[in-house]
């Protein structure tokens, strides 16, 4: 269908309705545009410098056609180096290298025209599908001169990949002039404005959409695609766009809307235009319903393209073939590179020398904390070359049971870091890995009742926050809104970033002997608009830390109801009206683990990646059957502060019903302590402390922090 690839904007409007269903997972084959059109609507200079690429390469295609059609120029084979990055987590997105090497021969096939089923192509086109002369193979070398397999095991969360953070290629891919990268992951999250959703097969960027030599010029591929011919097909079609093919219906992802030449066409002069088909395969042969272009008579669609997305791709046609070769002559993002006889040396494709493996393992539970006595299972995840030795190490007087073997258990004793080490070896010699394991003492901190509202400043003690990498924010304390006294901790939602990660830890609880007492917290949020998809997970660890379970997920349509309701501007809790209690023991699962003396409870909070986000508040996180609030805790001990407003001294006033230890610090509004902290052991009886008895203090508002035997209530002074 030739017609010059330069309307690319018409693709936008096509672009948006996407073939996904909100009601189903559909599979989307191909995001190659969406993820374009995403990257020029963020850069739009990028836009121009790639359509002026594309006259450029659609003339040098053209040119070529022409020398061809004399007869002028002799057969050139085009090898490709290929280096496989494999992003997992240990799971089965973790794929075999039998897995990748089986994928190459299928692509060769594709490209040479030398499948089983070529018999079986609509005769047209059986006859137009030539072998392109382009063959790939596995690197040999790495950038550094290394010894490679050409396929490399990557321990990374990012196999979740958000094709919207093009920062996600740096560190992983090689120079795109030297190699076809192919990243293999376990999804690919649809993010953005334009992109496609449901199951996305996997898609790249066309030659000139960045600089040469960018990290972003690479394929991106989900794993579970490629267990037989039509998937790997998939995978062929990437590499078509990668060498500058476009779908046969046109610069879109939505086949079957219109034909292509209305959507800036493919460019290519043996294609007929078309609609293009979406996981189906129609006759070839005319069919009115389906013509788009009139004056063809005969009119055959190449239903088995393996640019459409039909559900039976085969072949490329002659014009494909030498489209992608004139991509691969051309300078535009160091194509002309990748074959040339300097390259194949540096990258080896050749070579046939073994590699020494590269050591690597995971703790199976994806767990590197322990309590002290507690055991880890680690296994070996070793790859670029076959181990014949394994030699697993620890310090700290840590406990290996096999040292030999490719998994072992390691048991912790002492409370520190422990090294843990394997060393991986053949005839071409050995690798070592290094991890480190945190062994805690598993003694709770909470073994009765207790009671937290924040009212000291800076976190409390045995309490803990954990950011995620991205995070542009943390829990705070704050004194513009609380539950019960005057502090609470909380989340700016409207600066956190998507899909930020927040958590609020508490302090190890000893559930086994208080089984009957409640766990409970409060708190209150406002979603942003009706789209948003923040979301709360309580999360239980036994073993320290080691490992984590959701035992409850509350979504912000669940968290907002009863409390913020919908909000766009930032939410600040006015009336406790506006909290809600959430009782933790009450939870379906909680019996699981009320055997525990070492239960871990924390407060995962992930920022939205939709709609607006809004600010999210913690406070009277309470266990025990005697959990009462600051207010009540007040009343029982009679506590009072006078004059209130004062402009001097002002007097604390309490009672005490048996000796006990008491601790008064004196915050202001922002929780730094103002004046000493009061620290003594009062007898029974009403007690009366002076509150700025030499006038340090100036015109303002301040809390006055009682702690009575570890039981916290305060009173706040003004000051005029």
């Amino acid at each position: 269908m030739k017609k010059q690839v330069l309307n690319f904007a018409l693709s936008l409007g096509l672009l948006f309705p996407s073939l996904i269903s909100s009601q189903e997972k559909r599979i989307q084959p191909c995001n190659t545009y969406a993820a374009m059109e995403e990257y020029f609507i963020k850069n739009p200079e990028a836009k121009v410098a790639y359509e002026k690429n594309q006259i450029k390469m659609q003339k040098e295609y053209e040119d070529l056609l022409e020398i061809k059609g004399q007869s002028k120029s002799a057969a050139v084979q085009y090898t490709i180096p290929v280096v496989f990055h494999i992003l997992h987590l240990g799971g089965s997105e973790n794929i075999s290298d039998a897995v990748c090497i089986n994928a190459i021969n299928q692509i060769n096939l594709d490209f040479s025209a030398g499948g089983s089923d070529f018999s079986s192509i609509f005769a047209p086109f059986q006859a137009l599908y030539v072998n392109s002369d382009i063959k790939f193979m596995l690197a040999k070398k790495d950038p550094s001169g290394n010894c490679t397999t050409g396929i490399n095991h990557i321990y990374s969360t990012k196999t979740d990949w958000d094709q919207s953070l093009t920062s996600n290629y740096t560190g992983i891919t090689w120079s795109p002039t030297k190699y076809l990268n192919i990243i293999i992951v376990k999804q690919v999250v649809p993010q953005g404005t334009v992109t496609g959703g449901g199951i996305i097969v996997g898609y790249t960027y066309k030659p000139g959409t960045w600089g040469t030599g960018a990290s972003q010029d690479a394929i991106v591929y989900r794993y579970d695609f490629l267990s037989n011919i039509d998937e790997i097909r998939s995978l062929s079609h990437e590499a078509g766009h990668w060498f500058n093919l476009a779908h046969t219906f046109g610069n879109t992802n939505n086949p079957g809307v219109s034909c292509g030449s209305l959507s800036g066409g493919d460019g290519v002069n043996d294609t007929p235009d078309t609609k293009g088909n979406f996981s189906s395969c129609p006759a070839s042969s005319t069919n009115s319903a389906i013509v788009c272009t009139s004056n063809q008579n005969p009119y055959y669609q190449n239903v088995q393209n393996i640019m459409d997305y039909s559900s039976c791709p085969k072949n490329f046609t002659q014009g494909q073939s030498l489209k992608m070769q004139a991509a691969l002559s051309s300078a535009t993002s160091g194509r002309n590179n990748l074959w040339s006889a300097q390259n194949l040396i540096s990258t080896d494709v050749n070579g046939t020398t073994p590699c020494k493996p590269t050591a690597d393992f995971l703790s199976i539970s994806n767990a590197y904390t322990v309590c002290s006595g507690g055991s880890l299972t680690m296994k070996d995840f070793s790859f670029n070359g076959t181990v014949s030795s394994y030699q697993w190490a620890a310090n700290n007087s840590a406990i290996v049971i096999s040292p030999n073997n490719s998994i072992t258990s390691i048991t912790f004793s002492n409370v520190g870091v422990t090294n843990v080490s394997l060393t991986v070896g053949n005839a071409q010699g050995s690798t070592t890995k290094v991890k480190t394991v945190t062994v805690l003492n598993g003694m709770a901190a909470i073994n009765g009742s207790y009671f937290e509202s924040f009212e000291d400043a800076g976190l409390p003690q045995d309490w803990l926050i954990i950011n995620s990498p991205i995070a542009t924010v943390t829990w705070e304390q704050t004194n513009t809104a609380a539950f019960d006294g005057a502090m609470s901790y909380y989340i700016d939602g409207q600066q956190a970033v998507a899909n930020e990660v927040d958590i609020l830890q508490m302090p190890m609880i000893n559930v086994l002997n208080n089984q009957t007492d409640s766990l409970k917290f409060s708190y209150s949020y406002a979603r942003g608009s009706n789209t948003n998809n923040d979301v709360l997970k309580i999360q239980v660890s036994t073993d320290c830390g080691g490992l984590w379970t959701n035992l409850a997920t509350l979504s912000s349509s669940q968290l907002a109801a009863g409390s913020g309701g919908i909000n766009p501007n930032p939410f600040f809790p006015s009336t406790t009206a506006e909290w809600k209690t959430y009782n933790i023991s009450e939870h379906p699962f909680w019996p699981n683990y009320i055997n525990s003396q070492s239960l871990l409870v924390r407060f995962n909070f992930q920022q939205g990646s939709a709609g607006v986000r809004n600010n999210f508040f913690i406070d009277a996180a309470s266990f025990g059957a005697q959990d009462v609030g600051i207010n009540q805790l007040t009343k029982s001990v009679n506590l009072s502060l006078f004059p209130n407003p004062s402009n001097s001294e002002s007097y604390l006033k309490f009672t005490l019903s048996e000796p006990k230890s008491v601790k008064i610090n004196v915050i202001d509004v922002l929780g730094k302590n103002m004046l000493p902290e009061i620290n003594s052991d009062l007898s029974s009886g009403e007690q009366i402390i002076t509150i700025n008895k030499d006038n340090k203090l100036a015109k303002g508002i301040y809390f006055i922090n009682l702690s009575i035997n570890g039981t916290k209530m305060y009173k706040k002074l003004v000051l005029n």
